[in-house]
């Protein structure tokens, strides 16, 4: 059938056509920036990456953090948690852990959360990776221990520190070579015992 001036109708089917094709045009406009071409952004320790990864990383949709290498230079905030660990009676034995603290988290910190940190200190990841001489720290620091696989936790959270909002709004919390002691601290009513153990059983089910 025909409409006046030669127009066929407009049917259902026509509709959706028209709303695939409109949505496939938005899509293709959206997308129109080059994708990302893994191997020349991949740094070499990290093409061991999964498939997806990579096939996210070709799609354009990747975090941008996790394209950044953080250099010597770059700011961390570093903490001193009080933690737990187990003996093998059971009894639970207090230990002061060194760890570096992700931009989130210190945002969290200092609107009143409950923390697991006395003190926090602005250094650069320069100061701590490769580094076991403490002596640059507060002497709280000294008696702590570092975290476990504390080198690679360092540099992953010091990428937090080099997107925008942290660099424009967070600096300031704990300063480059500040420390600060008052947070909302905390240790007793969730434990961190570091040699914990869950056992799966039935009635997890």
């Amino acid at each position: 059938d025909v409409l006046d001036g030669g127009r066929k109708p407009t049917t259902m089917a026509t509709t959706k056509v028209m709303a695939q094709r409109g949505a496939g045009g938005l899509k293709q406009a959206r997308g129109s920036r080059r994708p990302f071409a893994a191997s020349a952004l991949l740094p070499p320790r990290q093409t061991g990456r999964s498939q997806r990864f990579l096939a996210r990383l070709a799609a354009g949709t990747v975090d941008e953090m996790f394209l950044t290498e953080a250099e010597g230079d770059a700011y961390l905030a570093l903490g001193v948690s009080t933690c737990f660990r187990r003996d093998e009676d059971g009894k639970l034995s207090e230990v002061s852990v060194i760890e570096p603290i992700n931009a989130t988290t210190l945002e969290t910190m200092n609107i009143g959360a409950a923390t697991s940190f006395k003190m926090v200190t602005g250094v650069t990841l320069a100061d701590v990776v490769g580094q076991s001489d403490k002596s640059y720290l507060p002497a709280e620091y000294r008696e702590a221990e570092f975290c476990e696989d504390f080198e690679h936790r360092s540099e992953i959270c010091a990428r937090t520190w080099l997107r925008p909002y942290p660099q424009e709004q967070l600096m300031d919390i704990v300063p480059l070579g500040a420390t600060k002691t008052d947070w909302n601290f905390d240790c007793t009513k969730h434990k961190r015992v570091l040699n914990l153990v869950h056992e799966v059983t039935d009635e997890d089910n």
